[in-house]
């Protein structure tokens, strides 16, 4: 790796000049030149979010209107199509420069290094943009939510006269699910029953919901300030019942389970606004762990394609499958639920993506176990990826 560096640093003069090359040549001849950074992610945004909002309405939380749904899906596709694009074009970029390398001393390193900048370059041309449009619907015209019309409602712990739960502050009447009266709640550990006479029918403030609105990752909370997050919605002949993912207290510490016959309510979680704040600062490491991560599965997967030239066409398929299984344009909860949280847990795109929506849209610090995991994930595939490359390069002319 420190080789890497080495020649990196010693042709840096041939890598900007690349780099400048390669922006121009993107908009050579256009009328918009680098607006064509926007439009493009612009235009996907738009036909994805026609075929999973409008012709599958695609639910993402009934919270999150329609201006933070375009967000978060224009943040994943300017950061996966700034990957998915270096990626493709490094895997390639001995082929495609093999005159390059065959007559001349030419320093094949740069190439992958280049490619990764000018996408880079591109992605924060986008990502600009994108701030803007957050600031203005944060600020200039933020969105109306459901029920923000209604007065908002001080949560209390299912009692009038005990101290609202910490946390939570107000609700809308609209986030309301359900509640239940009391008398025959069951709650077994993380299972919880209403074998009253008219089960989830109880009220909260007036208002009066319905179990079929309950979904997972709502929250339920429980006198004596505890609270849980409804993992599954159970619906059987049986009746109707939820699991939380565990009882937490005020202060998010585990707790034991509310005592039955207590009255529980169930409510959406409480809507994200859209801000920007000093976490802003954090775009600038993620761009970095990004490219690490982009160069060093560059250059295992461009040495790699002059051994195995289907690589190339292979990857094309691969990132297609990548796209879909990483939650840009439908909601992550959707993957966890069906029972496929491997995927999100094993998806370096799905770690990077989640960190620029929480810096970029809601203006707060990236989760730092994704930053580790990414970071780790970068260090190890720019290792092995430039190792590969560096050792096979006395091949490239005969491979060529």
């Amino acid at each position: 790796m420190g080789d890497l560096v080495q020649s990196l640093r010693k042709n840096q003069r041939l890598l900007r000049d690349l780099v400048s090359r390669d922006l121009r040549a993107r908009y050579v001849g256009s009328s918009m030149g680098f607006f064509w950074s926007l439009v493009v992610p612009v235009i996907h945004l738009l036909v994805y979010g026609f075929v999973f909002r409008i012709v599958l309405k695609m639910r993402w939380s009934d919270q999150q209107g329609t201006a933070e749904v375009a967000m978060l899906m224009l943040a994943g596709i300017l950061v996966w199509h700034a990957f998915a694009e270096s990626v493709s074009r490094m895997t390639n970029s001995l082929v495609e420069n093999q005159n390059l390398i065959q007559k001349v001393v030419f320093p094949s390193e740069v190439l992958p290094a280049y490619l990764v900048i000018s996408a880079l370059v591109n992605m924060l041309i986008g990502l600009v943009v994108a701030l803007f449009a957050v600031g203005y619907f944060a600020y200039i015209r933020p969105e109306a939510r459901p029920g923000d019309d209604e007065q908002a409602v001080a949560l209390w712990s299912a009692h009038a006269g005990e101290t609202p739960c910490a946390g939570n502050g107000v609700v809308k009447p609209a986030q309301v699910r359900c509640a239940t009266r009391g008398p025959g709640t069951e709650v077994a550990g993380l299972a919880i029953t209403d074998r009253g006479e008219a089960p989830w029918s109880g009220t909260f403030a007036g208002v009066k919901g319905d179990f079929e609105r309950v979904l997972p990752r709502d929250l339920v909370y429980a006198p004596g300030e505890r609270w849980g997050r409804v993992k599954k919605v159970l619906k059987g002949a049986e009746g109707r019942a939820l699991v939380v993912d565990g009882w937490r207290d005020a202060r998010g510490g585990s707790t034991e389970p509310p005592p039955s016959n207590a009255e529980l309510v169930i409510v959406a979680p409480p809507s994200r606004p859209l801000a920007i704040t000093g976490w802003i600062v954090c775009l600038a490491p993620l761009v970095v762990l990004q490219g690490l991560f982009m160069v060093g599965l560059g250059y295992l997967l461009a040495a790699f394609n002059l051994f195995l030239r289907d690589t190339y066409h292979v990857l094309g398929v691969l990132l297609t499958v990548w796209m879909f299984a990483t939650p840009i344009f439908y909601p992550e909860h959707l993957v966890e639920d069906a029972g496929y949280s491997w995927v999100l847990a094993a998806n370096p795109m799905h770690w990077l993506i989640g960190c620029y929506r929480e810096v970029l849209i809601y203006g707060a610090p990236p989760d730092v176990a994704d930053v580790g995991r990414l970071a780790l994930v970068a260090v190890v595939l720019v290792v092995l990826g430039s190792t590969f490359f560096l050792r096979q390069k006395p091949r490239f002319p005969d491979l060529l």
